[in-house]
């Protein structure tokens, strides 16, 4: 569980350093960094226009945010840990549309920004998946 926690920390931290330098300096400066930028350059995806792909994209980092607190919750507070399941089971499935979407979809529209986000992603998806088994175990050993 502490290695979990430890992981959290380093999520959380190169999340800020990906997002933070896009917000501090303007443009041109970190372009690979500044996904909404290539979001609305890629413009309509699957039959949905750009202002609305917007908005899913911050129902996304709203719902990732939720499920990393709730999963930090579930490994911290036992009472949380059935709570941390679902959302835990929630984030293999949406962590799993991320890496699809970065790899096979975002990559014709910038490649830099893909493979960073991508490999984000990634590491969200294997946070999530240990933390998964480690809240199987933990019931399973209580």
């Amino acid at each position: 569980m502490k290695e979990l926690k430890i992981l959290y920390l380093f999520i959380f931290i190169l999340g800020a350093i990906l997002i933070i330098p896009t917000h501090i300096f303007p443009q041109p400066y970190f372009m690979p960094f500044r996904f909404p930028h290539y979001l609305e350059m890629m413009g309509s995806f699957s039959g949905v226009s750009w202002p609305v792909t917007f908005e899913i994209y911050h129902l996304t980092l709203l719902v990732i945010g939720i499920i990393g607190v709730i999963n930090i919750l579930g490994l911290i507070f036992p009472n949380m840990r059935t709570l941390a399941k679902l959302s835990s089971l929630i984030g293999l499935f949406l962590f799993s549309l991320m890496v699809l979407f970065f790899f096979f979809v975002f990559i014709n529209v910038n490649i830099s920004t893909a493979i960073i986000y991508g490999f984000y992603s990634i590491v969200l998806l294997i946070a999530d998946i240990l933390t998964f088994k480690a809240l199987i175990k933990r019931r399973k050993a209580a």
